[in-house]
């Protein structure tokens, strides 16, 4: 059985920024253990969506070509993603109600509603930090989800040969 990786928008951004070489380079590594087989892949229509709102077409055409390439499975936010949102922000897992932050929450209903255990991020505000992951965890659980959520940088999912560093 294959493990299922829900890639959140600020992967993809990586494949195409230069201001974090290193970043660019493990993104690139890991999209090659994709290309691989070894995982299932998912987005979601809020991928999309935040990358349609890229000012450079250019650019959200190479990023749209990227994320379709690689044939992910789109999944939609629906009525009960969008409840487990409200829920995280009851809890106040992330003191804000900018839309930006919506959609960052929406990342972690998304996945957990169609049983993904893995968010690969580069969000280190919003996402990948323990406290922030806890609470979602603890939320979920209070709404009867047994998805425990794990979001983790895409170098934690890079398949190295043996000896390879």
């Amino acid at each position: 059985m294959k493990k299922k990786l829900y890639i959140e928008t600020s992967v993809w951004n990586q494949l195409a920024h230069t201001d974090r070489p290193d970043w660019k380079r493990a993104t690139e590594d890991f999209i090659k253990t994709v290309e691989s087989g070894i995982y299932e892949i998912y987005v979601s229509e809020l991928v999309l969506k935040e990358i349609d709102r890229t000012h450079d077409k250019n650019l959200q055409k190479t990023l749209t070509d990227h994320i379709f390439s690689r044939q992910p499975e789109v999944l939609l936010y629906d009525e009960e993603a969008r409840r487990l949102v409200e829920a995280y922000r009851g809890a106040d897992i992330i003191k804000s109600s900018k839309p930006k932050v919506i959609i960052d929450m929406g990342h972690v209903a998304i996945a957990t509603v169609n049983g993904i255990r893995h968010i690969i991020s580069y969000n280190f505000d919003h996402l990948v930090n323990e406290f922030k992951i806890d609470k979602f965890n603890s939320v979920n659980l209070n709404q009867g989800y047994d998805v425990i959520v794990d979001i983790k940088t895409p170098e934690s999912y890079i398949l190295k040969e043996e000896g390879q560093e």
